[in-house]
């Protein structure tokens, strides 16, 4: 009986510390699978965040009137890095007049968004857009598609524009 129960202490070590091992990797593991979800859900949430970001400003400069340009504007340099805002103030006036100068009315909106570049606070996504356009040489609206290239900026919570370029 005492050769069992010392065969049985020198076992009880010994499968301790295995479980104690197993324990300890199925930790790791766990953790690090956590950390790892948690960056995969930052960087989904940052690429759905930019992508409505680059969204509202294209809708914002697609669809605008000379009726509505001040509020059109208004919505535009909200939506701009302090970079790119200067660079849209230096050109609102000129384009207010001729929105309405020409009487122009311009409807539209998105229909496809891609993130092709995220890293940094950084984000460049390419969006996709269908339109109208109508102005006092136009008789009837004329349909329009455009493709844009935006840069964004991630100001604390927000995502700013910080460059714009209609690509082909």
């Amino acid at each position: 009986m005492r050769k069992q129960v010392a065969a049985l202490r020198a076992r009880v070590p010994w499968r301790a510390g295995a479980v104690a091992l197993v324990v300890v990797a199925a930790l790791a593991v766990g953790g690090e699978r956590a950390l790892a979800w948690q960056d995969e859900h930052a960087r989904a949430t940052d690429e759905k965040d930019a992508a409505a970001a680059a969204a509202a400003e294209v809708e914002g400069l697609i669809d605008i009137s000379g009726s509505t340009s001040e509020d059109d504007v208004a919505k535009l340099l909200d939506g701009a890095t302090a970079g790119f805002r200067s660079e849209l103030e230096a050109q609102a006036d000129r384009l207010r007049r001729t929105l309405s100068k020409n009487k122009v009315a311009a409807t539209g909106k998105v229909v496809s968004t891609g993130v092709v570049k995220l890293e940094g606070g950084r984000a460049t996504v390419i969006v996709a857009a269908v339109g109208t356009v109508k102005n006092k040489q136009t008789a009837e609206a004329e349909p329009r598609n455009y493709r844009l290239r935006v840069d964004l900026q991630r100001d604390d919570d927000r995502w700013l524009v910080s460059g714009l370029e209609f690509v082909a």
